[in-house]
């Protein structure tokens, strides 16, 4: 049985799959988005650098996927998109290691519990990051409207046999 059975077994269709990868990557990012805050009122100021950023790059992304899915569905958008996802899934992993590191050191002037609720929440985005690059590899044809599809089923006008 193939992933896209599984997926409509599931969920009923591949749009409403990864409507819900994005849904969790939503509620993901709001919470990273307060782990943030925390960061920056807890830890040095390397580390609230690191989680200022991932928090704006967040926003950004959560707005501009939205956009994606709800308004802009065309090749070049859920192609960017896709990259994104896939860029962002990268930069939380970094980002999970970064703050495993710093939450087993005191050197560094951090809170440990803060570090390791930002490390666990990344780990969760990152993988609802990578859950939403691969379902929009997997799916990307799906997701684009029909008139996007249509270019191969062109009809082609038939040629006339009779003389003038």
């Amino acid at each position: 049985m193939a992933l896209e059975d599984y997926v409509v077994q599931y969920c009923g269709n591949t749009r409403k799959f990864v409507a819900r990868a994005w849904y969790a990557v939503l509620f993901f990012s709001f919470i990273i988005v307060i782990c943030s805050f925390a960061v920056l009122a807890q830890t040095s100021a390397g580390e609230g650098f690191a989680a200022f950023w991932s928090m704006i790059m967040v926003v950004c992304v959560a707005a501009g996927g939205t956009m994606v899915f709800r308004k802009y569905q065309t090749e070049a958008a859920v192609g960017f998109l896709l990259g994104v996802t896939g860029m962002m899934a990268q930069l939380f992993f970094l980002l999970f290691i970064v703050f495993c590191a710093f939450a087993g050191e005191e050197a560094y002037g951090s809170t440990s519990t803060t570090d390791r609720t930002f490390a666990a929440f990344a780990f969760f985005l990152m993988t609802s990051y990578t859950v939403i690059a691969s379902s929009l590899f997997i799916f990307r044809a799906d997701l684009l409207p029909a008139a996007n599809n249509v270019v191969a089923k062109q009809e082609v006008p038939a040629v006339s046999t009779t003389a003038v």
